[in-house]
C-alpha cells in the first residue's frame, strides 16, 4: 500500500484537533492538581465534593471536561486523520475553523461554569448555614449560560462532523 501524496499547502485539521486534545489534557492535569492542593482556597474543594449536592456540579464539570475535552478532541482528530491522510480528502477551512472555535468555547465555557457553580454552591452548603432555597437561588443564574454554552459545543461538533462528511475527494 502506497502512502498518499499530501499537498504541503493544504491545512491538516487533524493536527489542530490533536493540539486541542493535548491542550485539554494539560488543562485537566492542572485542574486535578488544583483540586488536591492543601492550600486555601483550594483545600475547600475536597470537602465540597464529598458533601455532594452542588458539589456534584463541580465534579460533573471536571469529568465532562476530561471526557469531552480530551476524548472528544482526540476522537475528532482520529476521524480527521482518516479523512485527510487515509482517504486523502480535503476539508473546507470555512467550516472547520468555526467548528473548532465553537467546540472549544462551548466545552471550556460550560465545564468551567459547571465547576464554578458547584464550588460556589458547594461552599455555601458545606461551610455556611445556607438553606436549600438560597443555594438554589445561587445556582439558578448559571443554568442558562451553561445550557447556551453546551448548545454551542454541540453546534461545533456537528459542524466538524458535517465538514468531514462533505470533504472533497482528490481530483483524478
Amino acid at each position: 500500500m502506497s502512502t498518499p501524496r499530501i499537498d504541503p499547502d493544504r491545512p491538516l485539521w487533524y493536527r489542530r484537533y490533536r493540539g486541542a486534545a493535548y491542550l485539554s489534557t494539560f488543562a485537566a492535569l492542572v485542574w486535578t492538581v488544583v483540586i488536591v492542593l492543601p492550600f486555601v482556597p483550594f483545600s475547600y474543594l475536597p470537602p465540597i465534593i464529598v458533601g455532594g449536592g452542588p458539589g456534584i456540579w463541580l465534579v460533573l464539570g471536571y469529568m465532562l471536561f476530561i471526557v469531552v475535552g480530551i476524548g472528544g478532541f482526540g476522537c475528532l482528530s482520529a476521524f480527521l486523520t482518516t479523512v485527510e491522510l487515509v482517504e486523502n480528502r480535503t476539508i473546507s477551512p470555512r467550516t472547520m475553523w468555526p467548528a473548532l472555535v465553537l467546540l472549544s468555547v462551548g466545552v471550556v465555557g460550560s465545564c468551567l461554569l459547571l465547576a464554578a457553580a458547584g464550588a460556589v454552591g458547594g461552599y455555601a452548603s458545606t461551610y455556611g448555614p445556607s438553606s436549600a432555597q438560597s443555594i438554589h437561588d445561587m445556582l439558578l443564574p448559571y443554568v442558562n449560560p451553561i445550557i447556551t454554552l453546551t448548545l454551542i459545543a454541540v453546534a461545533g461538533a456537528a459542524l466538524a462532523v458535517l465538514s468531514m462528511v462533505r470533504a472533497r475527494w482528490p481530483a483524478p
